[in-house]
């Protein structure tokens, strides 16, 4: 009986035994997966550099759109109706202040330059009349309630004829000019950057619709759409990247100088705007645009290149350095990045040593 117990008990031994020894040497191979050892010509290929703990400046990626700069943008107006004679200036010219944009011929203008004619005869005659009136005072025909009279008629028509000329100024209508012409011309200097008018076309004084458009294309906005989950992330005064479609490869800084305070309910997205210096005129209206917003997260994680990293099977990896030419996989969690860097909250060290460039030739070895 004590055999058959002692027998038993050797047989349950030497099975936990071998278990043992089953699980090492899988821990051993799964060891070996994880670890590559490069030759002397393969260490050449690759560059080695340090994890470091620093401030965390992630880049949040947002599309865009150039618009006129709005505060320079002035659509033009005709104030009177009348009969397109001419049209001097086309989309895309570049106009300065006071410059023609085209000229009516219109019946408003003719009565207001009545207008002016009547009010600017009416004070000549009423002049004539207080020196007159001052004449015969002084001869004692007239009594002084009969100066008084001419002075009241006198400063009656003045006034009449002062607001008279205010209204043509305002209007820019000449009044000395008999042939009932009006120009439309430029309010600032800038690109004519819309025209619905032509030659023949009548225009109405109530037109609500402008004629012109003309803006100061030195500046522009660019309009950059922030979904609402990153409405958090992004504050006035962040600086930004600008890339767009026709120029890839010219990055363009800027800052965040305004951000709405309402959501696009159509897009169910947010506007940023970033003003451009566009003194060299590369920035179009209408252009598309990557806008690359680094955000500073006020804190400190640890850095890596982001090269430095693998994805592989919806996980990211680094090869460590386990000294010499030794180097191990080891998985790891990436919280965000940027143009340069990863940002890694588990799986890594502050001075750990990582491939840098061609991980993946080491990670496939």
């Amino acid at each position: 009986m004590l055999n058959k117990i002692f027998s038993l008990l050797l047989i349950v031994v030497l099975f936990l035994s071998g278990c043992k020894r089953a699980e090492q040497q899988t821990q051993e191979q799964n060891t070996d997966s994880n670890s590559v050892e490069l030759n002397s010509i393969q260490m050449k290929q690759i560059t080695l550099d340090t994890v470091k703990m620093q401030e965390e400046m992630t880049t949040l990626a947002l599309s865009g759109k150039v618009t006129f700069d709005m505060d320079y943008l002035s659509p033009v107006y005709s104030f009177v109706g009348g009969n397109v004679m001419k049209v001097n200036a086309s989309q895309g010219d570049y106009v300065t202040k006071g410059q023609s944009l085209a000229m009516l011929k219109s019946a408003d203008v003719s009565n207001y330059e009545g207008q002016y004619a009547v009010a600017q005869g009416q004070l000549k005659t009423a002049k004539r009349n207080l020196d007159i009136a001052n004449e015969l005072y002084r001869t004692k025909v007239y009594s002084e309630k009969d100066v008084m009279q001419a002075q009241n008629d006198y400063k009656s028509a003045a006034a009449t004829f002062q607001t008279v000329q205010t209204y043509l100024k305002t209007y820019k209508v000449s009044g000395t000019d008999t042939n009932a012409t009006y120009t439309i011309t430029s309010p600032i200097d800038g690109y004519v950057v819309s025209k619905s008018v032509s030659e023949g076309m009548n225009v109405r004084a109530d037109n609500t619709s402008p004629l012109f458009t003309v803006s100061y294309l030195k500046t522009v906005w660019v309009e950059a759409n922030v979904y609402e989950n990153d409405i958090p992330q992004i504050s006035v005064g962040d600086s930004a990247d600008i890339t767009t479609v026709a120029y890839p490869d010219k990055k363009i800084k800027g800052v965040i100088s305004k951000i709405a305070n309402m959501l696009d309910s159509s897009a169910n997205t947010m506007q940023a705007r970033i003003v451009i210096n566009n003194s060299d005129g590369l920035l179009k209206a209408g252009m598309f645009a990557t806008v690359n917003v680094h955000l500073d997260k006020h804190k400190k994680a640890l850095a890596v290149s982001k090269e430095a990293l693998v994805f592989y099977d919806n996980d990211y990896y680094v090869m460590v350095s386990k000294g010499a030419s030794k180097f191990e996989k080891r998985q790891v969690s990436i919280e965000g990045t940027n143009a340069t860097e990863a940002y890694v909250t588990k799986g890594l060290q502050a001075n750990e040593v990582v491939v840098s460039k061609n991980s993946l030739y080491v990670y496939g070895q």
